[in-house]
């Protein structure tokens, strides 16, 4: 599959996000297999994350779940990348057409980076 990036912007962390992803299988998540990863950038399509887990070569879907500032977002995930990094992999994900969650991405992202400037001017004020 050629994917081109389409996207307005990318929004790097400077501490990645923790974040907890689940297998579909057969059309249904998996919670009993909930595992742990690294948000590292997100768009309002997709994002890029770090985990210990191998998801083997064709890997299935995943039910993705984290919080960029207060409200929990959850999105339907197709792998579309990954790529061998230190003691496991990142992967880039794709949502496909999910308007509600880009439009709760790029609220949250407005939020956190209101909250991110306050701080980083509190603190060069001191």
């Amino acid at each position: 599959m050629i994917f081109k990036r389409q996207e307005g912007f990318r929004f790097k962390f400077e501490e990645p996000v923790t974040m907890t992803f689940a297998i579909y299988e057969d059309g249904r998540v998996n919670q009993e297999q909930t595992a742990m990863a690294e948000l590292l950038d997100i768009s309002p399509r997709g994002l890029k994350m770090f985990t210990e887990v191998d998801l083997g070569v064709n890997p299935p879907p995943l039910d993705l779940r984290f919080v960029l500032d207060t409200r929990e977002v959850r999105a339907y995930g197709e792998i579309i990348w990954s790529r061998p990094f230190g003691t496991g992999k990142q992967y880039g994900v794709f949502f496909n057409n999910q308007g509600a969650v880009e439009d709760l991405i790029v609220e949250e992202l407005k939020l956190r980076r209101k909250k991110e400037a306050a701080e980083a001017k509190i603190k060069n004020n001191s």
